[in-house]
């Protein structure tokens, strides 16, 4: 593009135009693109990721040269879209976009897996109308068989709030959604992050769906010798995401011990979960000294992360912080007796 044409220039030519509402949404997410793009820099989500969309598009190829898989090669290309689709969103700042082509993809495994524990449910949902199709493959239903053949436990609290999330979030209700009200997430938010969780959680569900159903319907082809193959950078990105997911539950759990009168627990919580990330240096606290040195130092890192533009580890360490800002006070209050967080 010429300077004249660059996207920017378009931008505040539509605002202009008469659409500057419109166009300061095109202009923020793009502002947010292109702050995730230079945080993640290298990052190796990005590589796992590619190698999950890869892995789709070969695994799309042998479902169409494979009879008793060919007839469902479109749903393996719907979820590549959704993954695409859930990539520029989450870099957008649209997480509940990302969340929602998650949310398909969640549906998917689920029928996949129905497919491969119930020989002929695939035939019947391609060649049933649309009203018996709702009847026996609607959400609820599936769920229930699959519970009821042990493939699925709603009964686990993390798949149970997870489905259960995903519901609330693509279904109007009152209750207060944690996406941001104008769509964008706001730029430090930790849900510039979560939609990446999102994406290697469904991933890996996925994958399990898709090698459920290939080894029930089509033992010993090419499509499973695909779908076995190993993917080191989609397996060490999706361990990396969880790592980052824990410390984000870490701060809830912190919040409770706090307001139960714990803070030690609670900056332990924190501590515990950055150190296990990675966020922090497992050093930092065994090696600084006593006890006042090593909280010296936190203190001294955690206010040096809380102006990072990671969000998880920003988030943590404001947490963190709040909680040493309350012991103090708590201290202070009762004679300068009480107990800062261990370590």
């Amino acid at each position: 593009m010429t300077d004249k044409t660059t996207y920017m220039s378009l931008v505040k030519q539509m605002a202009g135009d008469g659409a500057p509402i419109a166009a300061l949404a095109l202009a923020t997410a793009d502002a947010r693109r292109r702050q995730n793009l230079e945080r993640l820099s290298g990052d190796i989500r990005f590589t796992g990721i590619n190698e999950l969309l890869a892995r789709l598009s070969t695994v799309g190829k042998t479902f169409a040269e494979t009879p008793e898989l060919s007839k469902l090669t479109f749903v393996v290309k719907r979820t590549h879209a959704d993954f695409m689709t859930a990539l520029e969103a989450a870099l957008s700042g649209y997480f509940s976009v990302a969340s929602d082509a998650m949310r398909d993809v969640l549906e998917i495994q689920y029928l996949l897996m129905d497919f491969a524990i119930n020989p002929g449910h695939a035939d019947d949902w391609l060649t049933i109308d649309d009203k018996d199709r709702w009847k026996r493959f609607a959400p609820a239903p599936v769920r229930k068989r699959l519970q009821t053949a042990g493939v699925v436990h709603f009964g686990d609290k993390a798949e149970s709030k997870d489905y259960k999330g995903h519901s609330m979030g693509l279904h109007i209700s009152p209750v207060p959604l944690i996406n941001s009200a104008d769509g964008i997430v706001p730029e430090h938010s930790w849900l510039n992050e979560a939609g990446f969780w999102e994406m290697f959680d469904h991933g890996r569900g996925l994958l399990r769906g898709l090698t459920m159903l290939i080894e029930k319907a089509a033992p010993g082809s090419r499509a499973e010798d695909e779908i076995k193959k190993d993917m080191p950078s989609f397996d060490e990105a999706s361990r990396q995401a969880e790592l980052l997911k824990q410390v984000w539950l870490a701060i809830p759990e912190a919040r409770v011990k706090l307001r139960e009168g714990d803070p030690a627990t609670a900056g332990n919580i924190i501590i515990g979960a950055m150190v296990g990330s990675g966020i922090l240096d497992r050093e930092l606290i065994v090696s600084v000294g006593g006890d006042d040195a090593v909280l010296e130092a936190l203190i001294e890192t955690m206010h040096q992360l809380a102006e990072s533009d990671e969000p998880v580890s920003r988030n943590a360490a404001r947490a963190f912080l709040s909680i040493v800002k309350s012991s103090d006070t708590n201290t202070t209050a009762s004679s300068g007796q009480g107990e800062r967080p261990r370590q």
